[in-house]
């Protein structure tokens, strides 16, 4: 994930904040977690279980009193690099901040804002459970760790586009590259055509236009497939973020009204030399097409700016 869509992600998270605690809370405070502290079985019998529902849910430990954590860390069947956790049963996690939260918290759960898990590398929220008895003793801390991303996905309803999101990238990754082998080849034969047109003395102003169509040509396919590899591929956009929709939108458009606009200009050029008034005014009218996509281009752009650059720009 770039830096990109972290700003993106937690910004999603500080808009759904109270709703993701609730939602939180309320898996921890389901389960009967005093039985959890010792019961290694029953630990991965209620990883099993939550995962089903809660596809975003990482891994599960427990602690004592004192902050140290009883048994090994019980993983979800989604964490596919589990292995890279260096800490487990003995660590002492006494000087963690969800534990000092959970400590000195008058609640019985308390929620981490996010962070970078030491198991999985990834953006993290943890909830912790702390287990008085009724004499007012400290017995112990549950704590669950629930993968960011996918909580996201989650509330939003995106799992089922995320699952397919690397079939789409191969998929786009395909067409930008084609699209890429398509326009070195226009370049080639641009190119080769150029080299022939020295032996075409008498047909000098014909075979350069040629090339100058077919370069042109080539430009825009090049900045079409380039602009569909980074836009899908390499660039790790959020569709549900109206800035990435507006930027390719933008990219689009510009490569299309770049070949329009020059594409008007050749055949300008070529009617005016060949005194064909037909031609000159198809050039003309596909001239005024680029500055009609242009307007709309703008139009858009001005109408889907946020209230924010609205404040910036005032």
């Amino acid at each position: 994930m770039t830096t990109h869509n972290h700003f993106h992600l937690l910004e999603k998270y500080r808009t759904n904040e109270s709703t993701i605690n609730d939602l939180l809370s309320s898996i921890l405070t389901s389960l009967d977690g005093e039985l959890l502290l010792d019961n290694v079985e029953l630990q991965q019998e209620t990883i099993k279980r939550l995962t089903k529902s809660y596809p975003f849910v990482e891994l599960l430990y427990c602690l004592d009193v004192n902050g140290i954590q009883q048994k090994e860390t019980i993983f979800s069947s989604t964490v596919s690099n589990r292995r890279i956790r260096k800490l487990g049963k003995g660590s002492d996690r006494s000087h963690r901040p969800y534990f000092q939260l959970a400590k000195s918290s008058d609640r019985s759960v308390v929620v981490t804002q996010p962070y970078l898990s030491s198991a999985t590398y990834k953006l993290s929220v943890s909830s912790v459970q702390h287990f008085i008895d009724k004499d007012g003793g400290d017995i112990g801390y549950l704590v669950i760790n629930f993968n960011l991303v996918r909580l996201i996905s989650y509330l939003l309803g995106d799992e089922r586009r995320a699952r397919l999101h690397p079939l789409f990238q191969s998929i786009y990754g395909m067409i930008g590259g084609s699209l890429i082998l398509v326009s070195l080849w226009l370049l080639s034969s641009a190119f080769w055509s150029l080299f022939e047109s020295f032996s075409l003395i008498n047909n000098t102003i014909s075979s350069s236009f040629g090339v100058v169509v077919m370069i042109t040509l080539g430009l825009a396919v090049f900045d079409l497939g380039k602009t569909i590899l980074e836009e899908e591929v390499l660039f790790s956009k959020d569709i549900n973020h109206y800035n990435s929709t507006r930027r390719t939108l933008m990219r689009f458009m510009s490569a299309i009204i770049i070949a329009v606009s020059i594409e008007a200009l050749l055949l300008m050029f070529k009617s005016v030399l060949s005194a064909n008034i037909t031609q000159l005014m198809n050039g003309v009218w596909m001239l005024w097409s680029g500055v009609g996509l242009l307007a709309g281009l703008g139009l858009y752009l001005k109408l889907s700016r946020d209230t924010k650059d609205l404040q910036h720009f005032e």
